[in-house]
């Protein structure tokens, strides 16, 4: 680890002494973020975070969260196949409930399939790292991945895209924004189509198997009665009509099946949120009460069976705040409480279905403060109290699980000068356990607690054209939660937790300016994440890697942009070895893969060629399940983008 840290600092050092070399460019521009749920410079709080604009969004061309990870040291989101994904962050992850919260306007994304949506008409996403449970409780254990979306206000805009790619891709986007009644009601609307061949041929039926099309829409209502009284109505839909999911039994052929059903997916997602505002004397007052709808209506089809994933699951959440602000003295306190139910009528064509439903509800209750001891030092804590209720019943199956845990938070900052802050913070995460339903196994499976330890530095030079943000931290987790297969060969699996598990690394992040038509950038992100003690009865698992946690991701890019209207950017992404099983016996190869686009920019129109994996790069998964069979990864994607703005 002192070997990579000291490369990162070289590198950054070298990068500085090439800015020198060249006239001097414009500034960085700073960035605003709401981690912490009020506005703060990205540079002035003291999390570990990586941050897109817009602008950022539209140039690295991210049109989902797996895009947000390729560009994020240490978040990967794990491609589980059939619309689930799994997100990591140093390290953590969970393939019971997740460890990362993903949230979208508000609105929590807290079950696994859906998590890979798209993006459209986005203001910012920012990737925090570490436990963020002070503010955002249960499943923040990890991290937090923050999305906002732009806000419709009295300028009158719009935009609409059109792609074509290779295996026939087409997309076409349309957003638009503006006043109803000016200084009072606003709209925002944006919509998106999407449509491409499968790669997997389906030697029965001829075609291919997994033809992959869905369309999204969201509307935005904004009313402002008043400069201090504010309300939001945000409503989004996101359906699928898709083929069959990219997962192949061994004893088919590659990259090609042989079934007389067709498989696919129809399943589809619903979102409200309703934030209320209101700034009393000082005090800002906010509700925000949301509903997420997942309906997923999948069939996979396989030579020897095939199976049905008939899944609904409800969750409503409400969350009030109050926050006051001051030259020396800043918090933000509030309650919330959320209730979700999961109505499970999965079964395989021919066999017998046993639905099951699973309820839970919590309640929070938080504050976080931010306190100026003097013009460089700053003490911010928090702490936040989680109660949990879950229920399960299937036939006369039955389960109750209640558990509640506090989570705190301390974080002292230091401000050298106005260029550079440092900070340290210790802070606790944790993810609440549950129950299995596997006969002959323990029926019940604890909380996984862990407490994280970091130092970090924030710091620009050169008058803002270079910022280099680097964090190191240290993890000692109790009871991590794993998932274990009964036997070889089976996907029957129960929950277990390990007795001790430690994770540790760094993050670097650089950004340059070296000219004002050049820049670069950099991030790395190194984790060990370890199962330090753990026994299942069948094998002793000690020192062994914890299963979906990547060694290592890095990012390395280069952008051109002048006032003539050119651009182009090239992106080198790479991924570090991925196990599988407890026993590290079943694990993905590191791979790289490179991103291009270059094109030519007008004030109302953009017109781009881009490549995604322009290498074809293969990075299949390989008896990922306990299993024989392979997951595909993406091919190459190569196409042409167009924009117009009005």
């Amino acid at each position: 680890m002192t070997r990579k840290i000291v490369l990162s600092v070289a590198t950054s050092l070298i990068l500085s002494q090439s800015i020198y070399a060249e006239d001097t460019p414009k500034e960085l521009d700073s960035v605003t973020v709401t981690a912490n749920k009020i506005e703060e410079n990205l540079q002035e709080v003291p999390i570990s975070m990586t941050v897109f604009d817009e602008f950022a969004i539209e140039d690295r061309k991210i049109e989902s969260i797996q895009d947000v990870a390729s560009y994020s040291s240490n978040f990967t989101l794990i491609d589980q196949g059939g619309g689930v994904f799994t997100p990591v962050i140093r390290g953590i992850s969970n393939s019971i409930g997740e460890a990362s919260q993903i949230i979208i306007d508000g609105i929590p994304i807290s079950y696994s399939q859906g998590f890979n949506m798209s993006l459209i008409d986005i203001e910012r996403i920012e990737v925090l790292k570490g436990p963020q449970g002070t503010l955002y409780g249960n499943n923040a254990q990890a991290g937090v991945i923050n999305i906002i979306t732009k806000q419709p206000n009295n300028d009158t805009r719009g935009k609409i895209g059109v792609e074509l790619g290779e295996d026939n891709k087409r997309q076409y986007t349309f957003s638009a924004s503006g006043p109803i009644v000016e200084d009072k009601l606003y709209v925002g609307l944006s919509a998106k189509h999407y449509e491409k061949d499968g790669f997997i041929k389906n030697t029965y039926s001829g075609g291919y198997a997994n033809d992959r099309e869905h369309n999204y829409g969201r509307l935005h209502l904004r009313y402002t009665p008043t400069d201090d009284f504010e309300i939001s109505l945000i409503s989004s839909k996101y359906k699928e009509d898709s083929g069959d999911i990219h997962y192949l039994d061994s004893n088919e052929g590659y990259k090609s099946k042989n079934t007389d059903e067709q498989g696919y997916d129809k399943s589809g997602t619903t979102a409200h949120a309703l934030k209320v505002s209101y700034d009393i004397n000082d005090y800002l007052f906010e509700s925000i009460t949301t509903y997420r709808n997942v309906d997923l209506d999948q069939l996979q089809a396989y030579e020897t069976y095939d199976y049905i994933f008939l899944k609904e699951h409800d969750k409503y959440s409400q969350e009030f705040r109050l926050s006051n602000s001051s030259d020396i003295f800043k918090w933000i306190a509030g309650i919330s409480a959320d209730k979700e139910e999961v109505d499970d009528t999965s079964h395989m064509i021919g066999a017998f279905s046993n639905p099951s439903t699973t309820k839970g509800d919590s309640f929070g209750v938080f504050i976080h403060t931010d306190y100026i001891i003097n013009e460089k030092l700053s003490f911010i804590s928090g702490i936040r109290y989680d109660k949990d209720n879950i229920e399960f019943e299937q036939s006369t199956t039955k389960y109750d699980f209640s558990d509640s845990e506090i989570s705190p938070k301390v974080s002292l900052k230091y401000r050298h000068d106005q260029n550079s802050m440092y900070y340290a913070t210790i802070s606790k995460g944790y993810l609440s356990g549950g129950y299995n339903t596997l006969n002959g196994f323990p029926s019940k499976y604890d909380s996984e607690t862990l407490w994280n330890y970091e130092i970090g530095a924030k710091n620009s030079f050169l008058d803002n054209r270079l910022v280099v943000n680097s964090s190191i931290f240290y993890m000692q987790i109790d009871d991590m939660q794993v998932k274990v297969y009964t036997s070889p060969n089976t996907r029957q699996a129960y929950y277990d937790n390990v007795g001790k598990a430690t994770s540790k690394g760094f993050e670097i992040g650089i950004n340059g300016k070296v000219t004002d038509t050049i820049e670069l950038f950099a991030s790395y992100g190194y984790t060990d994440s370890t199962m330090d003690k753990y026994n299942d009865g069948q094998a002793d698992y000690s020192g062994n890697k914890k299963p979906l946690s990547p060694d290592y991701n890095y990012n390395i890019g280069a952008q051109y942009r002048d006032t003539q209207g050119y651009f182009a950017r090239v992106d080198l992404n790479g991924y570090g070895r991925i196990y599988y099983d407890n026993a590290n016996s079943r694990s993905r190869d590191p791979y790289r893969v490179v991103n291009a686009k270059i094109g030519y920019e007008t004030e109302d129109w953009d017109i781009y060629l881009y490549g995604k994996n322009i290498f074809d790069e293969e990075y299949n998964d390989y008896n990922k399940f306990n299993f024989n069979g392979v997951l595909y990864s993406q091919p190459r994607e190569i196409g042409v983008q167009l924009a117009y703005r009005f």
